[in-house]
C-alpha cells in the first residue's frame, strides 16, 4: 500500500512538471536565464550595457589618380545589415573612418564604388579594427568616360491591365511617363536586358519583349516552365539569363531559345512563400521578395538548389509583388494594390520607406541602368567628387550622407523613469526611436547633422522631456532648429541649444505626452490589446560653424537622457554616462541608484542593473510591469556574462522572445 501511495505521490509530480512544461512552451521559448531576475543578478561592474560598439576603418586603395567611394556595412553571421558609412579616398589612396556596430558582428561588407563599377568584399572584424589594401585595377584605366551629361536611368514598370510606364528615379522625382499598352495583353512580370535594350515581359504563356530604342513589341516565344504566368522574373545582365520564380522554385531560362538551364529547389522562405519577385544586384547577388519579406539568394554549387537568407526579419506590414534593383545599388518594390506604392528598400536590413503612390496599379518592376561608359565623368560643383559618386552632385559644400542605425531603420532608448527608486524593468516608461544622419563633404568632414526621433511608448505617469549632449563646445554650433518645446522647462541661447552648458546639448521635447496622441489614462502603447498611437517624428538639424572631424564629435546618439516630470535636474542618463552641468546630483546614491561620480559611475542599481538602454535596432519593448527579461528570453545570460553570450538577445531569432510579453504592433 505504502508503495502503491508512493507511485502515486511521483505520478502526481510528473503530471504537474509535465503541466508546467507544456504551459511554458504555449507562452514562448524561456532561455536559461529565465529563473533570475534583475534585482538578483550581478552584472560585470565595468560592463556598459551597449548593444554596439565602436569599430575604426583602416582602408588603402591603390587607386590614386582619382577619388573612390567606399560604403561599409554591417555584416552578421546570418544576413547581410545596416548601411553605416560612405567617404571618399583621398589623395594618397586612403579612407579612414571610425562607426558605431553591432557588437555581435565578426565582419562588414566593403562597397567600392569607381565611378558606378562596384565591387564588393567581407572583411573581418578584429579588436575593434578592420584593415584592408585594395590593389585591384581602376575602372578609369579600362574605360573612358564621357565628359558631358551620360544617360539618365529609369525603372520599367507593367500592370495586369496593360499598363505600361517608365519612372524616373536618377532624380529622385520618381515621375512616371506612360508608354504604349503592352501589345498582347497584361503582364505580371517584367525584366530589362540593359546591353539589348529590351524590356521583357509575358502574356500568358507567351514571352515579349518590347525595343526600348525603337518602341516596337516582338514575340520571344511560347511556353515555359510554369505553363503560365511568369510571377517573379529577372534578367541577369551578367550571363543573359532569365531567372523565373514561383513559390519555392526557380528556373533559370535561355531567352533566345526558351531552354531551361536550371531548375533550382529554394529552401529558407518562411510562409507565406507566394508573391513577390526577384532581383539581382550589381555584385551578382540574387535577392528575392515573397509576402513574408525580404530574402537573399545562394545558389548551390550543382545549381539544383537554393537557400534563401531573410533579411526583413520583423516582416513587412504590405505585400511586395515586383522588385528591381538600379545602378547605384537602390533597391525598389512596389505594392499591386489599385494605387500602387513604390517603396525603396535597404537591401541590407529591410528596413524601408515610400517613395511615391500612384493611381493605378505596379504588378512587375524593372531596371535600366546605364553602363559604364555612358557614365557622366562632370563634376558640376567642384569640389572634388565626381557627379556619379556624388550624393549632393549640385552643392560644393556637401557629398554624402551617413547613418546610424541605417537610411530607414531606427535605434531605440528605453528609460525607467522611477530612477532613482527601482522600477519594474520593462524599459517602457518611456520608449524613444532614433535615426542620426550625418551630411558630409568632399573630405569626409561633417557639415550638418540630422537627428529624427518618434515617441513610441510611455509606459508611465510621469511627464518627462528628452534631449541629448555632443561631446563639443557649443561655439563650434552654428544652429539648431526642429526642437518641440511647450512647457517652459528650459531655456535655450541664440543658437537653439540649450543655455548654461559647456557641452552642446540639444532638448528634443520637454513632455512626451505632447509627442504621442492619447486619450485619457496614464500608458499608451504598453497595455496589451489596446489600439495602437502614432506620433510625428520630431526632426532636429544641426549645423555647424566649420566642418566638424567625425572623431571630434563621436558616435551617436552620443549622451541621451531623459528628465523626470517637469524637474529639468532630475536627469537620467544610460549607464556610466556623466550628467549634463544642470543636472541636480543630490539624487545620486539615494534609494536604488549606486551611482558614485568620484568613480565615474552613474545610472545603474548596487548589481550593475541601468535604468536605461540604448539598442541599435528597434526595439519591441515589453507590455506593463513584464520585465526585460521575461520578454527576451536571453537578457540576463547577455547582461551576466558582460556582453559575451547572446549580444543580439535582442533581434527576433528563433526562440528569444516571449512574444505574449511583448507589446504587438
Amino acid at each position: 500500500m505504502k508503495k502503491f501511495d508512493y507511485l502515486l505521490k511521483w505520478a502526481a509530480v510528473c503530471l504537474v512538471l509535465v503541466f508546467m512544461f507544456v504551459m511554458s512552451c504555449i507562452e514562448g521559448d524561456v532561455g536559461p536565464g529565465d529563473n533570475a531576475n534583475l534585482e538578483t543578478i550581478q552584472v560585470p561592474e565595468e560592463f556598459d550595457f551597449n548593444t554596439a560598439g565602436e569599430v575604426e576603418i583602416n582602408i588603402q586603395d591603390a587607386n590614386l589618380n582619382d577619388v573612390v567611394r567606399y560604403s561599409v556595412y554591417s555584416f552578421g553571421a546570418d544576413t547581410l545589415n545596416d548601411l553605416i558609412v560612405s567617404g571618399f579616398t583621398n589623395s594618397d589612396g586612403l579612407f579612414n573612418t571610425r562607426v558605431s556596430l553591432p557588437n555581435y558582428l565578426e565582419k562588414v561588407y566593403v562597397v567600392r564604388n569607381d565611378r558606378g563599377q562596384f565591387d564588393g568584399f567581407e572583411l573581418p572584424l578584429s579588436a575593434g579594427i578592420v584593415d584592408f589594401t585594395y590593389n585591384g585595377p581602376s575602372s578609369r584605366a579600362s574605360r573612358q568616360f564621357k565628359t558631358q551629361t551620360g544617360c539618365t536611368e529609369v525603372l520599367y514598370a507593367v500592370n495586369n491591365q496593360g499598363g505600361f510606364y517608365t519612372i524616373d528615379n536618377e532624380s529622385g522625382s520618381y515621375e512616371e511617363t506612360v508608354l504604349p499598352n503592352l501589345e498582347g495583353g497584361g503582364s505580371i512580370a517584367c525584366a530589362v536586358d540593359r546591353a539589348g535594350r529590351k524590356t521583357y515581359y509575358n502574356t500568358g504563356t507567351t514571352l515579349r519583349y518590347y525595343d526600348i530604342d525603337n518602341g516596337t513589341f516582338h514575340v520571344v516565344s511560347q511556353g515555359n516552365p510554369f505553363n503560365g504566368s511568369y510571377p517573379r522574373m529577372e534578367y541577369n545582365n551578367a550571363d543573359g539569363l532569365l531567372y523565373i520564380a514561383k513559390n519555392e522554385r526557380m528556373y533559370i531560362v535561355n531567352p533566345l531559345n526558351n531552354q531551361v538551364i536550371s531548375n533550382i529547389q529554394i529552401s529558407g522562405i518562411e510562409s507565406p512563400v507566394s508573391g513577390g519577385d526577384v532581383a539581382i544586384s550589381l555584385d551578382g547577388t540574387i535577392f528575392m521578395c515573397t509576402f513574408s519579406g525580404l530574402y537573399r539568394l545562394e545558389i548551390a554549387g550543382d545549381g539544383t538548389s537554393a537557400q534563401a537568407t531573410r533579411i526583413s526579419a520583423e516582416g513587412l506590414p504590405f505585400q511586395p509583388t515586383s522588385m528591381a534593383i538600379d545602378r547605384n545599388d537602390r533597391l525598389y518594390l512596389a505594392t499591386n494594390d489599385g494605387n500602387s506604392q513604390l517603396i525603396e528598400m535597404d537591401k541590407f536590413d529591410g528596413a524601408w520607406q515610400v517613395v511615391q503612390t500612384y493611381n493605378h496599379t505596379i504588378n512587375d518592376l524593372g531596371s535600366l541602368p546605364c553602363t559604364l561608359d555612358e557614365l557622366d565623368d562632370t563634376d558640376s560643383d567642384g569640389d572634388g567628387i565626381n557627379d556619379p559618386l556624388d550624393d549632393f552632385p549640385d552643392d560644393p559644400e556637401r557629398a554624402a550622407e551617413n547613418f546610424t542605425p541605417s537610411k530607414y531603420g531606427w535605434g531605440s532608448l528605453a528609460f525607467e523613469d522611477l530612477w532613482p527608486a527601482k522600477g519594474d524593468f520593462d524599459y517602457n516608461d518611456l520608449v524613444v526611436n532614433y535615426r542620426f544622419t550625418a551630411i558630409q563633404n568632399a573630405a569626409n568632414e561633417i557639415v550638418e547633422l540630422e537627428a529624427r526621433f518618434n515617441v513610441k511608448a510611455i509606459g508611465a505617469s510621469f511627464k518627462n522631456g528628452f534631449g541629448f549632449e555632443i561631446p563639443i563646445s557649443p561655439a563650434l554650433i552654428e544652429n539648431v532648429t526642429g526642437q518641440s518645446l511647450h512647457e517652459n522647462i528650459v531655456t535655450l541661447d541664440a543658437k537653439g541649444l540649450e543655455a548654461g552648458q559647456s557641452n552642446s546639448v540639444v532638448i528634443v521635447f520637454d513632455d512626451a505626452f505632447n509627442e504621442l496622441p492619447h486619450v485619457g489614462g496614464q500608458f499608451i502603447n504598453t497595455e496589451p490589446d489596446v489600439a495602437l498611437s502614432e506620433g510625428e517624428d520630431i526632426v532636429i538639424n544641426i549645423s555647424f560653424v566649420n566642418p566638424v572631424a567625425p572623431e571630434l564629435l563621436g558616435t551617436a546618439p552620443f549622451n541621451p537622457f531623459i528628465f523626470i516630470d517637469g524637474e529639468r535636474g532630475k536627469e537620467l542618463h544610460l549607464k556610466d554616462k556623466a550628467p549634463t552641468d544642470l543636472a541636480d546630483e543630490s539624487y545620486f546614491g539615494t534609494l536604488s541608484d549606486a551611482s558614485n561620480a568620484s568613480e565615474d559611475q552613474y545610472y545603474k542599481t548596487s548589481n550593475n542593473v541601468p535604468f536605461a538602454i540604448d539598442i541599435i535596432h528597434e526595439f519591441r519593448y515589453p507590455i506593463e510591469r513584464k520585465p526585460i527579461n521575461e520578454g527576451y528570453n536571453f537578457f540576463i545570460n547577455w547582461a551576466t556574462s558582460g556582453g559575451g553570450s547572446y549580444p543580439d538577445w535582442y533581434k527576433d531569432n528563433s526562440g528569444y522572445r516571449n512574444t505574449g510579453k511583448i507589446y504587438s504592433r
